[in-house]
């Protein structure tokens, strides 16, 4: 109990703040200073980017100072608006000494925000030429070159019309329409040649031999009664592949080709085309051929109907 009452007796004091006075809190202060200003720079970023051209300018308007031409602040300016005294202004001084205006904003307020209205493109002439009346380059045109273009074009017209009408007979008949990939239309040169040529699954003509096959026949028969109406030269001439005769008779390529030939003419003649229409019938034998990589190719076997049409 005495040692108790004799026992020594120990006071600790503790810091309001918890023991981290050193650190101080002034830098919280200026944090969130700081974090207000950019919030207040950002929404001043987004208000300008957000507003029309009309809220812009009104905006610049406001804080563009303006005077009247007595030399005293005009009307229109706004009481809140900064404004020096009478007769000064900011900006620079004409040699009779009156105040020049300054025009900053005031012509167009939108340039104080827009960079691409500050910067002005640059000035691009275009000169053109003036284009000849229609009446003067017919005139200084050659009357014969005017007269050779329009026969080209009548020709070309005729041309693709006869090319028209040929596939057409073809295609619209059902007895006919499964031999439409065996004819081809070339125009070139002034001229509409009809290919008629062999294809795998179907001949025109018997192998080594010059006898049309009846669809082969009624194939031409319905070509001939297209071009049977009109007037221009035609060429024949035979193709063949480049498959060799085993005898030796003497009958080769050129001998089966020209035989062929023939005997297309004979069937387009009996389709009522006139013999004198016919300007050539001729065998070339397996020198022309379609598939230059293939010689033997079954296309190369065929016969070239050319219409040529001459200048009037």
């Amino acid at each position: 109990m005495a040692d108790k009452k004799n026992a020594m007796i120990i006071i600790k004091r503790y810091d309001a703040e918890g023991g981290h006075a050193h650190h101080g809190g002034g830098w919280k202060v200026a944090y969130a200073d700081f974090m207000t200003a950019m919030m207040a720079f950002f929404l001043l970023l987004w208000i300008l980017a957000a507003s029309d051209e009309e809220k812009l300018r009104g905006l610049a308007n406001y804080f563009t100072p303006t005077v009247s031409d007595g030399g005293s602040s005009s009307d229109a300016a706004a009481d809140l608006r900064p404004l020096m005294a009478a007769g000064v202004m900011t900006g620079a001084v004409d040699n009779t000494g009156n105040v020049k205006k300054p025009s900053f904003g005031r012509d167009n307020p939108m340039m104080v925000f827009d960079s691409r209205l500050r910067d002005k493109p640059p000035q691009v002439v275009v000169e053109y030429a003036e284009a000849p009346e229609l009446g003067e380059t017919e005139e200084a045109a050659d009357p014969a070159t005017l007269a050779a273009a329009e026969e080209a074009e009548r020709r070309e017209a005729e041309i693709d019309r006869m090319a028209e009408d040929i596939a057409e007979r073809i295609t619209s008949d059902a007895e006919l329409s499964d031999l439409a990939r065996n004819v081809r239309l070339e125009k070139s040169g002034g001229a509409l040649t009809v290919q008629v040529l062999d294809q795998d699954e179907r001949s025109l003509f018997q192998r080594g031999s010059s006898e049309i096959s009846d669809k082969t026949r009624e194939l031409l028969l319905a070509i001939g009664d297209v071009i049977a109406d009109q007037n221009q030269p035609v060429e024949i001439v035979g193709h063949t592949d480049a498959a060799a005769f085993g005898s030796n008779t003497g009958y080769s390529n050129w001998e089966l080709s020209a035989d062929r030939a023939n005997a297309t003419r004979r069937t387009l003649m009996a389709a009522g085309i006139s013999g004198a229409r016919f300007l050539r019938v001729s065998g070339v034998a397996d020198t022309q051929p379609i598939n230059t990589v293939d010689p033997m190719a079954p296309e190369n076997r065929r016969i070239s109907i050319r219409l040529v049409y001459q200048a009037s």
